[in-house]
């Protein structure tokens, strides 16, 4: 809604570029932080959505045996090669995170630990390493030891996070994939998910990712753990990241930080 006049308080109003709107009152954390990047950017016509950031990494590109010590996640659209779930942050954009979540994901693929696209879109999400899932079966120990380790986030040469607990990200529902039934005649074909987003837990306090950044996710593992990809399928790490897209910010926030200091 666009103000013609000085009806509304100034507190309410936010500038933007093509004039001022009425900023929503803020009765949860997601509007208080929309809000403030409305205030922050809409001045230089950079527009906030909510949006979400999606990044994957595989646990193995083939299934000859090799080692999990640290997982990896590109964060940038020009970074590596992209899958084709994934959604990343453009160079010309920041994102503010609000919260994250992390799964295994799994599914078939006719080149061991190598999906093609259409394999890719068919992904599972999981949110602990369940046995009775064939991606994920013999290695579900090994996967156990990323859940005892923990994720940090480095932004050129700060550490913004320096280590959250993996187990936070743990979810086990009260029915899992592969469990039979209480006749005995059938298997449950899914795990449960009882809550949008199972996993998710939330960033205090927010971090504003800057596409013209260095952005360095990664889980440590606790120590060297022996992995062998099942053969004719794909595991990977997935990391989302909610929060809010900020498009075309990301000059604009570097101009902002320069006048900080």
């Amino acid at each position: 809604m666009r103000l013609r006049s000085r009806s509304f308080p100034k507190g309410s109003q936010i500038e933007a570029l093509g004039g001022n709107i009425v900023a929503a009152k803020a009765f949860s954390r997601k509007q208080a932080v929309f809000n403030e990047k409305a205030m922050q950017y809409a001045r230089q016509g950079v527009i906030t959505t909510p949006g979400y950031l999606r990044l994957e990494t595989a646990l193995a590109n083939n299934n000859l045996a090799t080692s999990l010590n640290q997982i990896a996640f590109n964060t940038l659209d020009t970074s590596g090669t992209k899958l084709s779930t994934e959604r990343r942050l453009k160079l010309s954009d920041t994102f503010t995170v609000t919260s994250f979540s992390f799964y295994i994901g799994s599914a078939a693929s006719t080149v061991t630990g190598a999906p093609t696209a259409v394999e890719q879109a068919h992904e599972q999400l999981h949110t602990f390493p369940n046995i009775q899932v064939t991606g994920i079966g013999a290695n579900s120990t090994a996967i156990e030891a990323i859940y005892n380790g923990f994720l940090s986030l480095r932004v050129d040469t700060t550490t913004f996070l320096d280590s959250v607990p993996m187990r936070q990200f743990y979810r086990v529902g009260d029915v899992q994939q592969g469990t039979l039934v209480a006749t005995g005649t059938a298997v449950t074909n899914k795990s449960s998910w009882p809550a949008g987003m199972w996993g998710r837990t939330e960033l205090l306090p927010t971090i504003e990712l800057n596409g013209q950044a260095n952005i360095d996710w990664s889980i440590t593992l606790p120590t060297n753990i022996p992995y062998t990809q099942v053969a004719s399928t794909y595991t990977n790490a997935v990391l989302i990241l909610e929060g809010f897209l900020n498009q075309g910010a990301a000059t604009v926030q570097r101009g902002i930080q320069k006048k900080l200091r």
